[in-house]
């Protein structure tokens, strides 16, 4: 275990056991009998398999964000868009606080070379400044928090995935295994409500992520600035 680091846990073999978990159930039906016949490396291989599907759900996942999520729900990635006017309501609970925000782009014009920074797109400049940001948060050792939000997005989303994936699986072995079990029908609304919660638990802590990294950033600049 030690192998593992804490983003690797909490974000691929965790959401894999629980994963691994939900299709075990749906599938134990019907395969019970042949996975009990395995000796004690049954256990090895679901540490293995459920470390496996963490990793795809996990590849899964980044690709729906990035291609489809982000883009339909707020009109873009968040680093792309967390200081954009037209879309500030996606991020930010008030006005005040997107003006607070606001404060990063007075800051890093110092660093960022103007000629490349004013032919970049808004959502370059955005993506750019959030970089920045980021990155100097990390080396000043204050993204605990962020990150905390960050790694429980990224398991809501696996496991929301895991309950979709599930559902299909249940409905496979419904309607064209014939497998006619009362417990896949009752499973079905449970996991869509799991889902569901899963889903809106991501969006809100992936921003509550960029609400804490920008807050902890500021705090840390007018720090810098007290002290001088």
């Amino acid at each position: 275990m030690e192998k593992f680091n804490i983003f690797d846990i909490f974000t691929m073999l965790v959401p894999g056991i629980v994963i691994s978990c939900l299709f075990s159930i749906s599938l134990s039906f019907k395969y019970y009998d042949i996975w009990k016949n395995y000796g004690n490396e049954k256990y090895v291989l679901f540490f293995v398999f459920s470390y496996v599907l963490g990793v795809v759900f996990q590849e899964i996942g980044t690709i729906l964000d990035e291609k489809y999520l982000w883009k339909h729900l707020c009109g873009g990635e968040l680093r792309h868009i967390f200081l954009s006017e037209d879309c500030y309501k996606n991020i930010f609970d008030t006005e005040l606080a997107y003006k607070n925000a606001l404060d990063i782009k007075v800051y890093f014009k110092k660093y960022i070379n103007s000629e490349i920074y004013e032919n970049a797109s808004e959502k370059e400049k955005n993506a750019l400044i959030f970089e920045y940001c980021l990155n100097i948060c990390e080396m000043k050792g204050i993204t605990y928090k962020a990150d905390k939000m960050l790694i429980i997005s990224e398991m809501s989303r696996s496991i929301f995935l895991g309950c979709i994936f599930t559902i299909v699986i249940n409905m496979y072995l419904i309607f064209v295994c014939s497998y006619c079990s009362t417990f896949l029908y009752y499973e079905i609304p449970l996991l869509v409500i799991s889902a569901i919660i899963f889903f809106y638990r991501k969006i809100r802590y992936e921003k509550y992520r960029i609400r804490i990294l920008i807050r902890m950033f500021l705090i840390y600049v007018q720090q810098q600035t007290i002290e001088k």
